[in-house]
């Protein structure tokens, strides 16, 4: 089986994507999913829908194969991370230039989503091929509980026997781990006082100073080191507390966010961070905390070196670009996907990430995608998806 992708089609619908609003939080998906089911529907395609919230769908569309080859699953999220400030380019316009597009959501993930609808599109006037190819595009991959995925997975949509691909941003390169997470919300608690009076209050703000610090210690010392997602990394997000200048803080709240590394799980790290709460507590008499989750356990994944989709991924980078498809660096496997949650969900060991543009300039301002990755990608996903 051959297929042709259209390239430039890919390339002008990265840059519809991108001007269509699908912040989170903010506009979220309503309007992305509508134009892609349109599209979709437009091109022949029998279109699920899966309402996971109030104007949030997730759109399943399917090529059915010829036999019981594994399915093929690209995955890819119609939301983005809020536009921020900062920029010196439109951010919900896309622009094309020196060779990049620009604009929020433009590498992650909206080139990925167009390259997925490239394929899809491509297949249906293709020759059928051997085993299903799937198009899941889900909602709030985002946030922090992920909903869009685990709605996917719940309704079967996505299952353990799977081989599935994240078209995220990887640099091209392929992202077989993931780092796990954990995000932690803390408060500490204190006395208020008069700060010029502050030996009679207890300084909650110190507190949580003190506590990070050493955490920050307690992580770095940590004896594991990761092949290719390689150490752990603790990060204080975000930290307020107090009233006024000269008050003693009675409380203060920090977000944690921590990547984890095999052999840790979620609860090694929720009983390190508590440890440290609890040691730091000790030279403040009087004080107390309270540690509550931000998000679902997102533990690390792998996939297996000789699972199908690794393989054919390898065998079609070589062939289209002649080079070995490297993993690891800057792969972006400190980022969770979609694909890293069905496998934490299902025990699947065949979910991976592979697409165009950096995990670097994810997030950031002036985000921006090669044209270059886009193209390279879809001759991938062409060979890919013609040998599957």
């Amino acid at each position: 089986m051959q297929l042709n992708i259209r390239t430039q089609q890919v390339l002008d619908d990265t840059m519809m994507l991108v001007n269509i609003d699908s912040q989170n939080p903010g506009a979220l998906e309503t309007a992305c999913s509508a134009w892609l089911y349109q599209r979709l529907s437009q091109a022949g395609l029998s279109v699920m829908v899966q309402n996971v919230q109030p104007g949030r769908d997730n759109l399943v569309a399917v090529i059915k194969g010829t036999s019981e080859t594994p399915r093929l699953v690209l995955s890819a999220h119609m939301d983005t991370v809020s536009v921020g400030m900062n920029w010196t380019k439109p951010g919900l316009k896309a622009s094309l230039q020196d060779g990049n597009i620009y604009g929020r959501g433009s590498a992650d993930m909206k080139s990925g989503l167009a390259v997925g609808l490239g394929v899809i599109e491509a297949l249906v006037n293709a020759e059928q091929p051997r085993g299903d190819i799937v198009l899941a595009l889900s909602v709030d991959e985002e946030g922090p509980a992920m909903v869009g995925v685990h709605a996917l997975v719940k309704a079967g949509y996505i299952t353990k026997e799977d081989n599935v691909i994240a078209l995220e941003p990887t640099g091209l390169r392929l992202r077989i781990a993931h780092s796990g997470v954990r995000w932690l919300k803390i408060t500490t608690h204190g006395k208020m006082a008069h700060a010029g009076r502050a030996h009679l209050g207890i300084d909650a703000a110190h507190v949580m100073a003190k506590t990070i610090n050493l955490l920050k210690e307690k992580v770095a010392a940590l004896p594991y080191e990761d092949g290719l997602l390689g150490r752990a990394r603790f990060t204080c997000g975000v930290i307020e507390g107090g009233v006024a200048t000269n008050v003693v803080p009675g409380s203060c709240k920090a977000h944690f966010d921590l990547r984890l590394v095999p052999p840790m799980d979620i609860a090694f790290v929720e009983s390190l961070v508590r440890e440290t709460l609890e040691q730091t507590l000790i030279d403040f008499p009087g004080s107390s905390f309270e540690m509550e989750p931000l998000d679902i356990p997102r533990p690390p994944v792998s996939a297996s070196d000789d699972s199908p989709v690794v393989r054919g991924l390898r065998g079609a980078y070589q062939h289209v670009t002649t080079r070995v498809l490297e993993s690891g660096g800057a792969d972006g496997h400190e980022a969770y996907t979609d694909a890293a949650m069905v496998a934490a969900l299902t025990g699947n060991t065949n979910c991976v990430a592979f697409g165009p543009g950096s995990s670097d300039v994810a997030h950031t301002s002036d985000e921006y995608v090669p044209v270059s990755d886009i193209e390279t990608a879809c001759r991938v996903m062409e060979t890919l998806v013609s040998q599957w």
